[in-house]
């Protein structure tokens, strides 16, 4: 292992947030959300007097027709109080809010709500860090020891990163992680990327990049995504690693590739091009990963994949009085509207939003109040 190495888990940074203001207090926010108003239209009717009807010789019963339930459209609810709270993320079954915070006089560490039964908070976990997909692991630094922990029962154990930060592979069965050298610019800088076995064992660097770094595990919890430079001042691209082989497949390459991420599926790839100096070129891009022509949106906005392998983006528009909810065919690229800011008006604050697994429900900060609250949307 190199003796000098580039500063290690980004999870040291997470613990700032503990800092946050406690979600304790039950006063109702003067501005908030308004979700869409239910109406009820009064039944009005005409008594008629008429003569009593002559019976006809035979008589068929017509059934009414009855008008179509409508669709319930998307709806708002508040989960927490007290202007608390940032970061919201899903439980991994869905069931709950999870988030980071240090309420006054209780224990910091990452805090769950309920959707079912809001405005109350329970403690998950004291420990802050990177969870395992199914939330039973976090892995965490103690000193210089990257340290895994088993939830339900405080089993840990050490495994060979050293400190630094480590992502599970989307089967919860593998590790990897990044030691870079700290001696070059980040475009000369070398990588090695590393896997391991979720015990640690089997540990081995499987590549050395240039300029560039490991990015995660594909769905499949074999292949890596990573980016990298083709030799010192060369162009970034983005792609496929194959641990067992080396191999590299390149999907895309530009200065300023953002916000690359895999569909559920792994069939998509979307991402960002930004400031490319063509306008043609810059903007959000949805690519097959197994070969075919990117197509780019015509909307630009934070992004997040749904299970069915829809993109679910929220559109930058900077003179909208509220922003709006929209649902993106991979293949094609047609856009869907999924809410309409007339009726149901989202203010997030800072881009603080987080999608549920079912890709129906939304958690989000709310810019006006502060507290996280949640938009369900119905179902496709």
């Amino acid at each position: 292992m190199p003796a000098r190495l580039f500063p290690r888990l980004a999870l040291v940074a997470a613990t700032t947030a503990l800092l946050l203001t406690a979600c304790a207090g039950s006063a109702t926010p003067a501005s908030a959300p308004t979700a869409a108003a239910l109406v009820t239209v009064p039944s009005t009717g005409v008594a008629v007097t008429s003569p009593a009807p002559t019976a006809p010789a035979t008589h068929t019963a017509v059934a009414p027709t009855l008008a179509p339930s409508p669709t319930p459209g998307p709806s708002l609810r508040q989960l927490t109080t007290g202007g608390c709270c940032t970061q919201p993320f899903w439980s991994p079954d869905g069931s709950a809010v999870w988030f980071i915070d240090k309420p006054p006089d209780l224990s910091g560490g990452i805090w769950a709500v309920n959707p079912t039964a809001p405005l109350s908070a329970t403690l998950v976990t004291e420990r802050v860090g990177a969870l395992s997909p199914d939330g039973a692991l976090i892995a965490y630094p103690r000193g210089d020891a990257t340290v895994i922990e088993r939830l339900a029962t405080g089993e840990t154990w050490d495994v060979p990163a050293y400190g630094r930060a480590v992502a599970f592979s989307p089967d919860g069965q593998r590790l990897a992680w990044q030691v870079a050298y700290d001696t070059e610019n980040f475009d000369r800088r070398l990588v090695q990327v590393w896997v391991s076995g979720l015990d640690g064992s089997d540990a081995r660097q499987v590549a050395e990049l240039v300029g560039g770094g490991l990015q995660g595990w594909m769905p499949d919890s074999r292949r890596l995504w990573v980016t990298r430079r083709s030799g010192a001042g060369a162009t970034p691209e983005f792609g496929i690693l194959d641990p067992e082989t080396a191999a590299f497949t390149p999907l895309a390459s530009g200065d300023f590739l953002r916000g690359v991420s895999a569909s559920p599926d792994g069939r998509w790839l979307v991402y960002t091009q930004q400031f490319s100096g063509d306008p043609e070129r810059d903007g959000i891009w949805i690519q097959p990963i197994e070969g075919g022509a990117p197509v780019k949106l015509s909307v630009y906005g934070a992004y997040r994949w749904r299970p069915d392998g829809r993109l679910l983006l929220i559109p930058l528009e900077m003179n909208a009085p509220a922003q709006r909810v929209v649902l993106i065919d991979a293949a094609t690229g047609a856009v869907q509207d999924a809410t309409d800011p007339a009726v149901t008006p989202l203010h997030i604050l800072d881009g603080d939003w987080s999608l549920a697994p079912d890709g129906r429900r939304l958690a989000f900060v709310n810019r006006d109040d502060r507290n996280i609250w949640l938009l369900e949307l119905p179902s496709p």
